[in-house]
């Protein structure tokens, strides 16, 4: 699995595509769609946490996916309301979980991606 983070409108969903040479039919944001990439994890783990549920165990049905796209969301200014900022907590910590799991790990700003943890000789 390629774990791709970034912040909103940076070219995941694009670089994703491009390396996969797949079409935009083969990423949904539903976790359980037949399909390889995942889109707006945070939206996830907001969804999971609503329902009462531990975002954590998302992990087994993520490790499924060969890509998983994560809108940053723990830059800026912290959020007053308790929820948004357990929000954020818990959207960093599943994407520890990730990056530890992943394959690779790729951040990308402007489009331009930094490749975080790549296999050997898989750096572009």
């Amino acid at each position: 699995m390629v774990l791709v983070v970034g912040g909103a409108g940076q070219g995941k969903l694009a670089w994703a595509l491009e390396r996969s040479g797949l079409g935009r039919e083969s990423a949904s944001r539903r976790i359980d769609d037949p399909v390889p990439i995942l889109l707006g994890l945070e939206d996830l783990v907001r969804e999971t946490l609503a329902a009462g549920e531990d975002p954590q165990g998302l992990l087994p049905r993520l490790g499924g996916k060969a890509y998983v796209l994560c809108r940053e969301v723990g830059c800026g200014v912290v959020p007053m309301d308790p929820a948004e900022r357990r929000w954020r907590e818990e959207t960093g910590r599943l994407c520890c979980a990730l990056a530890r799991e992943a394959r690779m790990v790729v951040r990308l700003c402007c489009g331009l991606p930094q490749i975080l943890k790549a296999p050997e000789g898989d750096e572009e």
